[in-house]
């Protein structure tokens, strides 16, 4: 991964010399040629795509394989089923030398296996416990497995089950009856979206300090700051809209989507600049700005030239958008070229 972006900042740093006449054309063919993956880059791109598409493919059979044979199977023999298939990932995990792929893919499928049981247990035992209780103990399952695989694709399942965990319990806990009425009730969603920000925001500094101290452990790479900066810059979007959208604009929410987007457009533009993220925060601003001016405008006229006005403000705060990071990505690949 790091070899592809590596080849990525270096193809635009040669473009960019390009476009500024300090490199011809033949200069720009021949640097650019070791930049292009060779037979090895595609076979071994082509591996580790299967063998994550295998792991996939087997775990969903052992789902398929629970669910058409359930009724059949006595209770005892689900448990052992799952128990010996965790024994048999991990074992074979434990024979292979430490960074190996296929020894990381055991692990990965013992992590889906360790989820696969907790299900188990809470269709056996009927106690009444919420789904949330049901991801936040496979998240807890999920992190030795990543701990000893010591790779960030393992803490990405830990995140993505993490944050199910707790986009459950807010709707549960915080006096929402379902998911649907979390992510589209206004009398409920803005308090909802503030608490799911908050912890989004945890995450992601928690993932630093980590990297910085623990990267041994896994937490390398842009992946995983990249999914909690996505689910962040979600989150205070909606906020700022259930803000908007009520019988009356309630400030605190938009200082806070505000506050939000702001901190994470200076966080990955000058501390730990991601493209995509702040692509994302430029979009989520226009789409809180745009609705604002749209209410706003409605209310005022309410005639046919409000959506005239709408169309030209989007028009300009998209090229605004697309100027400020096409600048911001020609500056960080030039400083890191």
């Amino acid at each position: 991964m790091e070899t592809f972006s590596h080849r990525r900042t270096a193809q635009q740093a040669l473009a960019d010399w390009r476009a500024q006449g300090r490199l011809d054309a033949d200069g720009v063919a021949t640097a650019w040629a070791p930049t292009l993956p060779d037979r090895t880059d595609w076979r071994r791109w082509l591996d580790r795509a299967l063998l994550i598409l295998g792991t996939a493919l087997l775990c969903a059979g052992v789902i398929v394989f629970f669910a058409f044979n359930w009724a059949a199977l006595h209770k005892f023999t689900k448990f052992g089923l799952l128990a010996a298939l965790l024994t048999l990932l991990a074992g074979f995990a434990s024979l292979r030398p430490p960074g190996d792929m296929a020894g990381r893919a055991a692990l990965a499928g013992a992590q889906i296996v360790s989820g696969m049981l907790m299900a188990v247990m809470g269709q056996t035992y009927q106690t009444g416990a919420d789904a949330w209780q049901l991801f936040a103990l496979w998240t807890l399952l999920a992190m030795p497995w990543a701990l000893a695989a010591r790779a960030a694709p393992h803490w990405w399942i830990v995140l993505v089950v993490g944050n199910v965990a707790l986009l459950r319990y807010g709707s549960v806990r915080l006096g929402v009856g379902g998911m649907f009425e979390l992510l589209f009730s206004a009398r409920y969603a803005r308090e909802t979206m503030m608490f799911l920000l908050g912890g989004s925001v945890i995450q992601l500094a928690l993932w630093y300090v980590l990297a910085a101290r623990a990267g041994s452990w896994g937490f390398r790479g842009v992946t995983g700051p990249r999914l909690i900066g996505i689910l962040a810059c979600a989150y205070a979007g909606w906020v700022g809209l259930m803000s908007l959208l009520t019988s009356q604009v309630e400030g605190v929410g938009l200082l806070v989507c505000g506050a939000a987007l702001v901190g994470l457009g200076a966080w990955f533009r000058w501390r730990a600049f991601d493209i995509v993220v702040l692509s994302l925060v430029c979009l989520t601003g226009i789409g809180v700005i745009i609705t604002a001016a749209g209410r706003w405008l409605i209310d005022l006229h309410g005639d046919f030239g409000s959506f005239l006005l709408l169309a030209m403000l989007t028009i300009g705060l998209a090229v605004v958008a697309a100027t400020w990071l096409l600048r911001a990505w020609r500056e960080e690949t030039g400083r890191t070229a």
